[in-house]
């Protein structure tokens, strides 16, 4: 009945401390618990010496085997949390907590399937008969754990994967304790049921469009923990009703349920309780109830979590409409493309552009860019180093004709564009050359034949079975100005050189200014590093010749070390 496949196994190790419970509880206590990740790997490498054995599965050795399970949650959510509050983490670093975390799920699901195939060959003998309900929970769990972390990664699932799953559905709905409650493990807040697990696991995979940070996947797998009880898969098709469906029988994910042909193998289900769910979280937030107490954690942060809830019930809802999709058809167009990631780089560009645009610039227009490594100097050290004195005494020299700006190219990349839209770019790049390409990345964009560079935003991701990336770039604006921002009120820091506060020396900082387009609703706004942001900080804002006084307003949008914001204008200098 069940597709399941075999795995390798071992002899087994006499001096193995997993031989009973008692040996297990020692080994678990001790533990480095100080040293989460070695703990961590030891009770990965020691799942993975339990799956090698010989022994016949027992109810002893299942006993040892949810022990582990159990003790290692905490140690598992801890690294979780280390991956997830580190999005900018080393790539190296990044892949050892991704596969440590993954290999935790991975072990753990290849050993409880041992034990379900055990009782799938001989229910009556298997000794451990009353638990197959819960393992059978446990195991849809930990798959449905290597799905979302390769959500994480815009990675699809393994077909092999969705078998397994499918196959352990049709376990619990063959021996009809598919919809009985239990308690996953014994510090669960919620009780589930093995439909409920595998529900989860298909609500979330329906949201994975490529467009989610993994912060936003981890936020709506919490939610769903208790929001799955709202579904429900049924046998026989109600297009009143049914907005997904899914085929047991296959090794694919769910899809909405388009006039579906007549399949015994198939399952469907509605969105209508979680919509009627969705709609009250809304209402009580609005309400000004607290995310926390509605079950919706920490990272549930207004409004920006209002917006984020819309956007998900889209996905979820009925009729689909407004759904997360592209805005314009793309059209196959192949063409080389430069590409900058830096920001000082893309604004020092895109100035370039602005400057051939308007030769005749004022003398105010002339001032030098100062580097960012200098203004950290400053922030650093407390005063302005002879360096960034050197740099401001050129820039007045060149002002006064003494000597011509130099302009220096900017690192840029070259990719091969594959289509194109009137909003966007697509292409496909090497995963690992391109470990830099993250989604919610600021990069600045110049198509061959192109007369000026553009401002965009990857908003896509996919992994490809190649190793390859399909990336999606939005592009914000196609004729973006680079502007020159000095805070009117300096930051003062109690630390002085000479009598003088040195942090009173208040250098420009660079931020891209960009006009408001047919549909934006938001009006024209800046783009500018996240550290200079603060809601109402005041600026004057130079560009072409001109002068404003400005204050900053809401944050529009973000991305790892930049953001969008409103502002409005003050006066006119």
């Amino acid at each position: 009945m069940l597709d399941f496949l075999p795995f390798g196994r071992k002899k087994q190790t006499p001096t193995d401390p997993l031989t009973n419970l008692k040996g297990a509880t020692v080994w678990m206590q001790d533990l480095p618990m100080g040293d989460a990740f070695a703990a961590h790997s030891a009770v990965v490498q020691a799942l993975q010496e339990f799956n090698e054995k010989a022994d016949l599965p027992s109810f002893d050795r299942l006993q040892v085997l949810m022990h582990i399970d159990e003790g290692a949650q905490e140690l598992q959510h801890s690294l979780v949390q280390q991956y997830l509050l580190n999005p900018r983490m080393p790539r190296q670093m990044e892949s050892r907590l991704w596969n440590a975390i993954f290999a935790f799920s991975w072990q753990m699901a290849r050993a409880y399937h041992t034990f379900i195939m055990a009782y799938v060959g001989d229910p009556n003998t298997s000794g451990f008969r009353r638990e197959i309900p819960l393992i059978t929970a446990r195991a849809i769990r930990h798959f449905a754990m290597q799905a979302k972390w390769h959500y994480f990664r815009y990675e699809s699932v393994a077909p092999k994967m969705w078998k397994h799953v499918h196959n352990l559905y049709r376990l619990a709905e063959y021996e009809e304790f598919d919809r009985k409650s239990l308690s996953v493990y014994p510090k669960s807040p919620h009780s589930t049921t093995c439909a409920e697990e595998y529900l989860q696991l298909l609500s979330l995979d329906v949201l994975n469009t490529n467009s989610l940070f993994p912060k936003q996947v981890e936020m709506v797998d919490l939610w769903l923990d208790s929001w799955a009880s709202t579904l429900k898969l049924e046998r026989a098709y109600d297009p009143e009703r049914h907005v997904f469906c899914v085929n047991l029988g296959e090794d694919k994910g769910p899809r909405r349920a388009r006039r579906p042909v007549a399949d015994g193998m198939l399952r469907y289900w509605g969105s209508d309780g979680l919509m009627a769910l969705v709609s009250q979280t809304k209402d009580a937030l609005r309400s000004g109830e607290m995310p926390a107490k509605l079950g919706l954690g920490e990272d549930c942060r207004l409004p920006a979590c209002l917006e984020f809830i819309d956007r998900i019930a889209l996905q979820w809802s009925p009729s689909g409409e407004g759904r997360v999709r592209r805005k314009q058809e793309r059209v196959a167009k192949v063409k080389l493309i430069d590409v900058i990631k830096d920001f000082l780089e893309i604004c020092a560009s895109v100035k370039q552009d602005n400057e051939a645009l308007s030769p005749s610039l004022q003398e105010d227009d002339q001032k030098v860019v100062i580097s960012y490594e200098e203004m950290l100097d400053v922030r650093l050290y407390g005063f302005v180093t002879q360096r960034t004195q050197d740099k401001l005494e050129q820039a007045r020299l060149q002002s006064q004709g003494a000597a011509k700006p130099t302009q220096t190219a900017a690192h840029h990349e070259r990719w091969l564009m594959e289509n194109e839209s009137e909003t966007g770019f697509g292409a496909t790049v090497d995963a690992m050359e391109k470990d830099w390409v993250r989604l919610g990345k600021l990069v600045g964009l110049k198509p061959e034949r192109s007369q000026n560079w553009v401002v965009g935003v990857v908003r896509r991701l996919a992994l490809l079975e190649s190793g390859q990336r399909n990336v999606g770039i939005e592009v914000l604006s196609s004729k973006p100005v680079t502007v020159a921002l000095r805070a009117t009120k300096p930051r003062h820091s109690g630390y002085t050189v000479d009598g003088v506060d040195a942090v009173d020396v208040v250098l420009p900082v660079s931020a891209l200014y960009l006009a408001a387009r047919g549909e934006d609703k938001s009006g024209v706004s800046l783009i500018l590093d996240s550290v200079e942001y603060a809601p109402g900080r005041r600026f004057e804002l130079s560009a072409r010749s001109r002068s404003y006084s400005i204050s900053l307003g809401r944050v529009i949008e973000k991305g790892d070390d930049w953001l969008r914001t409103s502002f409005e204008v003050l006066k006119k200098n």
